[in-house]
């Protein structure tokens, strides 16, 4: 039997023993038969609406409908269950437990189904292992994306140098993700690792670094958006950095805002001409 199976069904026991089979009608508003008829439907609108509808509900005959989707392929469904359990600190503990070891261990989709739910509690205390795991390149992208993600999430300026290092991943889905953990942090102060991701070689990579930049007013990322602004081949890119340009305020922009006021793009061109009104 696996490590992740026995958790499972220990918890489950220990849950029915503490709070009783005759608990899953309390509450109001939901029950373990109407999460588990959502399951049966396969509906992820029904699957996250009766989950949701049970946020206060007594019911240890959820706990084992729940802490299966916590696996879900579903990003969503994952989110809701782990949420489900933070409402459950006295239940969620062994899933945390679990998941910092799906952190260090080979499986990729239990490691970013791990991280995932590290950064619904949102505590400080994570981030060392979820920095380790953005970094472990045995890991896929897509569960290092899920690391960086958590980090954000936590939104702690000590997670700030894990998230920098993260945007030179050789993947770009986890360079965006960084990207967009950036913003998240409170009380961010600029966004210097962003800027040399303006000139990136990934589109999706250069919109959202251009977005970053600009949603933190990071000065010295203005020459990098000014050349993506008269160049990029991608409108979106041209369109974030135009934005940028405006929320940076730079009165020496004008010029580079005057040019995209006539860009074939008119998105990018309209957003060229609001920026040009912010200028100082």
């Amino acid at each position: 039997m696996s490590t992740r199976i026995s958790t499972r069904n220990l918890l489950i026991a220990c849950v029915l023993v503490m709070g009783g089979a005759t608990a899953a009608q309390a509450g109001v508003g939901g029950s373990a038969a109407r999460i588990q008829n959502a399951v049966a439907s396969g509906s992820q609108d029904a699957i996250l609406a009766e989950v949701e509808r049970a946020e206060y509900l007594m019911c240890p005959a959820c706990v084992p409908i729940v802490t299966d989707l916590l696996d879900d392929s579903r990003p969503a469904v994952r989110e809701v269950a782990a949420w489900w359990f933070a409402r459950r600190p006295s239940v969620a503990q062994s899933f945390i437990d679990r998941s910092l070891t799906d952190l260090t261990g080979s499986d990729s989709v239990h490691a970013r189904n791990g991280a995932e739910l590290l950064g619904v509690f949102r505590n400080i205390k994570y981030i060392a292992p979820l920095a380790a795991a953005s970094a472990r390149t045995a890991l896929s992208a897509d569960a290092r994306a899920a690391a960086v993600t958590s980090l954000g999430r936590i939104g702690s300026q000590g997670a700030n140098a894990a998230i920098a290092q993260a945007m030179s991943d050789g993947d770009p889905t986890v360079r965006v993700a960084a990207l967009h953990a950036w913003t998240r942090v409170l009380y961010q102060q600029g966004a210097a690792p962003a800027v040399a991701l303006v000139t990136d070689g990934d589109a999706s990579v250069r919109a959202a670094a251009a977005a970053t930049v600009g949603e933190e007013r990071e000065a010295t990322g203005r020459a990098a958006l000014e050349t993506v602004l008269a160049s990029d081949a991608s409108a979106v890119v041209r369109r974030n950095a135009a934005w940028a340009l405006g929320r940076i305020g730079d009165a020496a922009s004008r010029p580079a805002l005057e040019a995209a006021v006539n860009d074939p793009s008119p998105l990018v061109g309209a957003t060229a001409k609001a920026a040009l009104s912010y200028l100082h």
